[in-house]
């Protein structure tokens, strides 16, 4: 006879809070959106805020300090609101300095509240910034402008992508979207993505600089778009960028868009590669934006 199982019971599922759990979109949540915000924000702005919310919490709890009268906080002028911040910069901190005290139940309540939140807010700007710290960059530059000229006879977009860190990125990979509105026979609109191959769409190690290309041929979709703007004149490029860096270990990722008023048609990048007297080759990234009419002249080709 097999051993009766002692364990915790099976609990029935609500089915209407399992559909309500299903269907509460997540990304619409504000402190989502804002946690976000505070990774992906630049220094300057993430900086900004941290010294914004200490100054004003601490201008609160001392207003809320003036507010319980006079004697509140030992050694203070009474009314002087930049002694009761100075008393609230120092329990926020837990510096305590003991020549300001709280007298009372309300200012200690107050100074308990307080300590608590200096506390959780150390905690979590200490943990905001070491996440910004460690969250990998992919340090990839992509051109302002993409370019579509003739390559080998053939007419071919062309965007260049680079390398701004001295560490190499392994097993890179571009892939290139064309991102476009159609309708369908009901006439109904909808954005449709369509893969335009590359000729190169995989670097083993990208070091330096990468010039991507696509044939505009016959069997191109971007081909109807650049020859037809009224097609869609909303329509545009979108390149993702994947790879392993080498130093951090870690899969970093970019994307770039290119509107159609970035992509200049008959026109050609200068050539970053210069040849050297004894041989050798130097890249020149000062010509890394630079494009002009493709007419005569060297044509830009690929280089790791």
């Amino acid at each position: 006879m097999d051993k009766p199982h002692f364990g915790p019971r099976p609990e029935r599922i609500n089915l209407d809070e399992y559909r309500a759990t299903l269907t509460r979109s997540a990304v619409a949540r504000p402190e989502n959106n804002f946690y976000h915000w505070l990774l992906g924000t630049s220094w300057f702005k993430f900086l900004l805020l941290v010294i914004f919310v200490y100054l004003s919490t601490n201008l609160l709890f001392a207003l809320a300090y003036l507010a319980c009268g006079p004697g509140a906080i030992t050694n203070t002028t009474p009314g002087a609101l930049i002694d009761v911040f100075y008393f609230s910069v120092q329990t926020m901190a837990t510096i305590g300095y003991g020549q300001m005290t709280p007298v009372g139940h309300w200012p200690n309540s107050i100074v308990t509240f307080e300590a608590f939140f200096g506390i959780v807010y150390s905690a979590l700007t200490t943990g905001l910034a070491f996440a910004r710290f460690t969250r990998p960059t992919a340090g990839v530059r992509f051109s302002k402008v993409a370019v579509v000229g003739n390559h080998n006879g053939i007419k071919t977009l062309k965007f260049r992508v680079a390398n701004e860190r001295s560490s190499h990125i392994v097993e890179a990979q571009l892939r290139l979207w064309l991102i476009a509105e159609s309708m369908t026979s009901e006439g109904e609109r909808y954005r449709r993505s369509v893969e335009l191959s590359l000729h190169r769409s995989e670097s083993p190690v990208f070091s330096l600089t990468w010039t991507a290309m696509h044939s505009v041929d016959h069997e191109s979709a971007l081909n109807e778009y650049l020859d037809n703007s009224a097609l869609d004149p909303q329509w545009h490029l979108l390149i993702t960028f994947t790879g392993y860096h080498e130093s951090l270990a870690n899969q970093v990722y970019a994307r770039h868009v290119y509107l159609p008023k970035d992509v200049q048609q008959n026109a050609t990048f200068v050539d970053i590669v210069t040849v050297s007297p004894d041989g050798g080759r130097v890249i020149d990234l000062t010509n890394f934006e630079k494009w002009a009419p493709n007419s005569s002249g060297p044509i830009a080709g690929e280089f790791l």
